[in-house]
């Protein structure tokens, strides 16, 4: 909504209702500036999936150089670690590999719940990763989780998305679109562009990889810190217990979190403080 007299200044409802945002006033503009970033965590000759014994769980047709392995320190059902045989460097980390690399975890991940499926019927499953500490990787070797997740409610991504577009659309390509939504500054959301959600199949995995590495490559640059570094980032793509993709989301960690944020946001459903609009995202990743 806009207050007379005042710079723009938005109130809205994160999609999916359980959220509150607020953004702009006088913080309206992109902060690029991040001196709390620190280095990707790599460090091969400290890491256990390359230094020591990992179980390993039998996937056919797991792509060459994946290795599928139990999570053991978790809470969540069915969380198991998709990872490629060895550390990568910073470069192929911060693009999660290129398509290559994000198609060939999407596949793995593909496989896995489609043995699950054959052995145990459908659930509500996540898969994501993390990159960089801020963003909650504690360890340098990439590792995908997949896991079961119980959501309140299930995201209705095609009617909530079109609202606001176009506004907030940044990118199409492969049957899906790509807009600036989310609880963070940079967050993006894709969905597809169909009524009806597509089979998370080899030609879906391979449009979700190829979008994602669109978007990664894209925030890479266009979110550099004045200090030299990408930022660190979470990805997430959804898949339905029928088999269906509901959608992927990249949030990349631009800014850090208040007090509001962690407490008042949660226990009373306050507003969570957004340092710059979405609409200022779509902007800066459209030009």
């Amino acid at each position: 909504m806009r207050r007379e007299g005042d710079d723009p200044f938005f109130e809205e409802r994160l999609i999916g209702g359980f959220a509150r945002l607020v953004s702009g006033g006088m913080r309206n503009e992109i902060k690029l500036s991040r001196p709390w970033q620190r280095p990707l965590p790599i460090a091969p000759e400290k890491c256990p999936f390359c230094t020591k014994p990992q179980e390993e769980l039998p996937l056919p047709g797991i792509p060459f150089g994946w290795r599928l392995i139990p999570n053991l320190f978790t809470p969540h059902a069915r969380h198991r670690l998709i990872i490629p045989d060895g550390c990568w460097d910073e470069p192929k980390l911060q693009r999660l590999g290129g398509f290559s690399g994000i198609f060939q975890a999407l596949q793995t991940a593909r496989l896995v719940i489609d043995n699950d499926m054959a052995e145990r019927g459908g659930v509500e499953m996540a898969v994501f990763i993390h990159v960089g500490q801020s963003a909650g990787q504690n360890i340098g070797h990439p590792h995908w989780h997949i896991a079961e997740v119980s959501p309140e409610k299930t995201l209705k991504t095609r009617t909530d998305f079109e609202r606001d577009l176009p506004a907030l659309f940044v990118h199409r390509d492969q049957g899906l679109q790509v807009a600036a939504l989310g609880a963070r500054a940079g967050e993006c959301l894709i969905v597809p562009t169909s009524i009806y959600n597509p089979t998370f199949e080899t030609v879906t995995a391979a449009s979700v990889a190829a979008v994602l590495e669109w978007l990664i490559t894209r925030c890479n640059e266009k979110f550099a810190s004045t200090e030299g570094r990408p930022p660190e980032f979470t990805v997430l793509v959804r898949i339905s217990a029928d088999g269906k993709f509901r959608y992927a989301d990249y949030c990349p960690i631009l800014s850090m979190w208040g007090a509001m944020e962690y407490a008042l946001a949660h226990f009373e459903g306050g507003p969570i403080t957004l340092p710059w609009p979405h609409q200022v995202t779509a902007e800066h990743l459209r030009g």
